[in-house]
Order: structure tokens, then sequence, then C-alpha cells
């Protein structure tokens, strides 16, 4: 429980939010779903007089409080109203990703005692419905074959039908359990309550100076907190109103419906948004650049707003990793200053950049709130009101990282004389090269996502001789031939070893085939890089340039 100062001391549940909006505005619209281009709204009221049918039908089913109630669905209004259902029940909500494979489902469910599981949408489903745990009862969402479950949600909610309203959680009972996403070893229960939840939005909403009514999109995944917490419990403090993006191919229309005022991302969103723009600007990287700070600068931004879909937005928010200082100026230039968020599942927010800061090196300051310190070994270490109740479980892996109320998060960082942070990469994404001396990736592979034409970096070099550097191109570069990638690459190499110590400076830069993404597993459903998936694939690749190196060969760049 968080008892360092008085920040959520009159902090509302989630549940007083809704009855709160339920009753100020309850005709407006809470939840709007798109499909084909059209909006199927929920309003405040409907959402208030379903999640607390639902509710009663959860209690009626097992009885009591406590008991684990899983979501597997595309981003929907039914996933909300199904969550807010758990919650209200007092039972456990378990989300869980669409993406995610047959053996790390079954681990979930089985690990997390699901007995009541709530089926959307889902593209994995056919994939992984062979691998439900014994004794599921599963539950089919609307747009779902009815053959898939025990029984729909309709036939459900019958269920609490002249039943009481059950009491629900006490505010720091475990209310949910966000299973990370396994970037090392097996994914870990993250228990939250009521009360951190709570205490998170609140601190979320005083950071973002938000707007009552606002607008939001959803479309990155709500089984992970930060989508829950910035959208959902975001949305429900501040009675805004949630568009769920119906596919990839109708992102631009159904952001244009949406009018958002409030957009959230992650790095390789505004990677692909910006090298969208400089791709549809005839001359390319310095025609855009030349426009943007010409005369007509703020005819030209206000344009390239509204070809994005973003004319209506307030705060442009990132999370999950730091943004290369270059896409923040792109996006400055735009007219859509980007303002980074830090947190992880187990306390978050942590840090946030306040509006009109011009340290794009860092991930802001720490929130309101929220204490961080730099131990002896360069790790941050954080407390504050959206701090977690550890794994379920898992007593060892709690005690590891959370000790004396502070949750060791792992990061390496440092803080600037402002006290800004700085992201330095992982504790144990460190590795120790050939030559006796330690080297974070992280820094290095953002100097060389500072160019245009390349996409995704990872860094590697335990016991080697020099480092080796994969990198994946960016869509912009498809076009060229190899021979122009290849000169760009060793330019990049020439300006930036020099840079670097010489126990980090890159021997060798491989190319991949393809990008990395969640469906051919190397990056995770927070869409960072599994360092382990990428030495498996191209580990023959990698030994293979490390010998080479160790045979005093020039630089190689090789084509995978």
């Amino acid at each position: 429980m968080w008892e360092g100062n008085e920040i959520g001391i009159g902090c509302k549940t989630v549940m007083e939010d809704l009855a709160f909006w339920a009753k100020e505005k309850p005709d407006v619209s809470f939840l709007v779903d798109l499909k084909a281009g059209e909006q199927i709204p929920v309003s405040w009221a409907e959402t208030a007089e379903t999640v607390d049918r639902a509710a009663r039908a959860i209690h009626t089913h097992f009885g009591k409080s406590g008991h684990k109630t899983a979501i597997l669905s595309k981003n929907r209004a039914h996933w909300i109203l199904a969550d807010l259902a758990i919650l209200a029940s007092g039972s456990v909500a378990v989300p869980v990703f669409t993406t995610m494979r047959p053996e790390t489902f079954h681990y979930v469910l089985d690990f997390a005692d699901v007995e009541l599981l709530f089926l959307g949408e889902s593209a994995n489903w056919a994939e992984v419905k062979a691998h439900v745990p014994a004794g599921i009862t599963i539950v089919t969402l609307p747009g779902v074959d009815a053959a898939e479950g025990d029984m729909t949600w309709d036939e459900f909610l019958a269920l609490g039908d002249g039943k009481p309203t059950p009491q629900g959680h006490g505010p720091e009972d475990v209310a949910t359990l966000i299973f990370t996403s396994g970037t090392t070893g097996k994914p870990k229960g993250v228990m939250h309550s009521m009360g951190s939840l709570g205490r998170a939005t609140h601190t979320l909403v005083e950071q973002t100076e938000s707007g009552t009514g606002w607008n939001f999109i959803s479309y990155l995944p709500l089984a992970h907190l930060a989508e829950r917490l910035i959208i959902e419990l975001h949305a429900l403090r501040i009675g805004g109103t949630i568009f769920f993006n119906e596919s990839l191919e109708t992102f631009g229309q159904d952001l244009a419906l949406a009018k958002p005022n409030y957009f959230f991302g992650v790095p390789r969103i505004w990677d692909k948004l910006s090298s969208a723009v400089i791709a549809g600007t005839e001359g390319g990287t310095e025609a855009l650049r030349a426009a943007l700070t010409g005369p007509h600068a703020d005819m030209a931004a206000a344009a390239v707003r509204d070809k994005l879909g973003l004319a209506s937005v307030e705060k442009l928010v990132s999370t999950t990793a730091p943004v290369p200082p270059h896409i923040k100026e792109w996006f400055k230039l735009f007219g859509l200053p980007l303002m980074d968020g830090y947190g992880q599942t187990e306390i978050l927010p942590l840090a946030t950049t306040p509006m009109g800061s011009n340290k794009p090196h860092t991930v802001g300051r720490p929130a309101p709130g929220v204490e961080v310190r730099i131990t002896e070994e360069g790790e941050l270490i954080a407390r504050g009101p959206g701090c977690s109740l550890g794994y379920y479980k898992m007593p060892e892996k709690t005690a590891e990282t959370f000790r004396d109320g502070w949750v060791y998060t792992g990061d390496r960082a440092e803080l600037d004389e402002d006290g800004f942070v700085i992201l330095k990469g992982r504790v144990k994404e460190t590795f120790k090269t050939a030559k006796g001396k330690y080297v974070a990736p992280m820094p290095i592979e953002a100097k060389f996502l500072e160019s245009d034409y390349l996409d995704q970096a990872c860094l590697v070099g335990h016991g080697m001789p020099q480092t080796v550097l994969l990198l994946v191109i960016a869509e912009l570069a498809e076009g060229l031939a190899r021979d122009a990638i290849e000169a760009h690459v060793r330019e990049r190499v020439a300006e930036i070893n020099p840079t670097l110590e010489r126990h980090a400076q890159v021997g060798a830069v491989l190319v991949a085939p393809e990008a990395w993404t969640i469906e051919n597993g190397i990056l995770t459903h927070t869409m960072k890089v599994r360092r382990e998936r990428v030495l498996d694939q191209f580990g023959d690749a990698i030994d293979k340039a490390a010998g080479a190196m160790g045979s005093g060969a020039a630089l190689r760049v090789e084509f995978l």
C-alpha cells in the first residue's frame, strides 16, 4: 500500500467515476465501436447498467469474490464492459493479449487460476483455443460465434437478474493481474488494487492537465496496463469518450472519425507516422523541413496534422521506450510536441515530460508524488502512488523487485541537474565484451536510429572482440539499392564509432531480411525487442561476424 504522501486521499475508484458520469451525463457516449465507417455508441447510462448486470452475473457464477476472470479480445466496447464488471463483482481481472502464443496463453491462464474467460474477436483464438486449461467457462462476447463458448454474453447476463449487487473490492484488495511481456523468461503477474489504479489515474490526470470530455482512440492492446490506464481509466476519470479502432487498414479513417484530443503511442508509431509524411512529400526530408521552417510553416504544419488525422490533438504522449530525439524534432515541427510518459507495470506513471520542456534526450521529470533515486550500480529505483502489490504467487521475485518500499526498475538511468530522467538501457541487457569491459546497448542503438533510413536496431557482443549491430531498414529506404543502403550504414558507423569507447565500437553490421514484429516473435506485446530471440534467430551469422572480427577483418556489412 502506498503511504508516501497525501496523494490518494479522496481519490475516486473507477466504480465511483462510472457512477458519477452516468448520473452527470447519462445519454452521452462513453464507448464507441467503429465498424465499416459507422459508429456504434454505448452511453454512460448504458455502461453503468450493463456493468452492474454483468457484475451480478459474475458474482452469481462464482458465489463469492476473489475468483479470476480473463478477457481475450481485441479492443472493443465489450472489453471495457467486461473489465469494469469483473472489478465491480469483486473478482480479479486477468487481461490476455490477442497475440499470445499457445504455450504462453496456457501458462498465464493456468498459473493465474482463471476459471472464467470472456472471449471476443481475437486474432490468436484459432491457435490457442485448444490450450484453454480444463474447467474454464467461456462466455462469448458479441461478434463471436456462440459455438466457440459455453454461453453467450446475453445468456450470461441473465444469470444475475434479480440478484443483489455485489460489494466489490476493498481499496487494497488485489483487483487485477497484469502479466508482463516476458522479455526475460516467463511472464510475471503484477497485482494491482483499486487503490493503486485510482492513485495512478489521479497522478496521470494531474500531470496531463486533461480536459473534461476529451476524445480518445484505443488501438494498442488493452491487456497492457499502459493502454488500460492511459485510455480506459483516464477517460473514466474525466468523462471522456473512447473510440475503438477497427483494424490497421481503417486506422486513418477511424482517426478522422474519433478526432482524438489525446493520442497515445509507442516509438514505432511515431517513426511510422513521420516516415509516411516524409515519403509523401515531394523532395523528401529536405523539402519537408524547408516547408516546416519557412515563411508558411504554420500552414504546412497544419496540413501535416490534418493528413495524420491529429488536427484535434491537444496532448501527444509516448511510452514503453524513449523516443529518438530526431523523431521528437519532427513532431515539434508538425506542431505536435511529443511528451514522454515513463513507467512500468510494477509502478506507473514514473516520469513525464512537462509541457515546454526542451530536453529531448530525457523521459521527463518524476510525476507528482513519485520519488526516484539512482543506486550505486546505476539502477533507477522509485516509489510512488501507482505502486503495485507485487507479483502473484512469486514471493522471491517480489522480494527482488520490491525492497523497503522501493521498486527496483531494472533500468539503468541518470538524473540531470534539473532532475530529469535519462534512460541508459536495462541493467540485464548490459554485456561484457572479450576485452572485459561492459557495454550498454540502448544509447548506441539510439544513435543509429536517428537515421530516417533505419527502423530497428539490436546491439550484441557478449564475449566478442567488438560489438555486432543488427539492423532493420525503414520503409523509407526500401526502394534504395543495396549498395546505397550499405554506403549509408558504413557512413553512420564511421560517424558513430569515434564517439564510442574502443571496446563498444561496432565491428560488423547485419541487415535483417524483414521487420521485427510481434507475429514473428522478436517484439514483445509492447513493441520491445526480445534480444534472446534475435540471438537465437541470427546466432550463426553473429558468430560468423564475430569470428571475422577476431581475425582483424575490416567492417563487415552483410544482408541476411
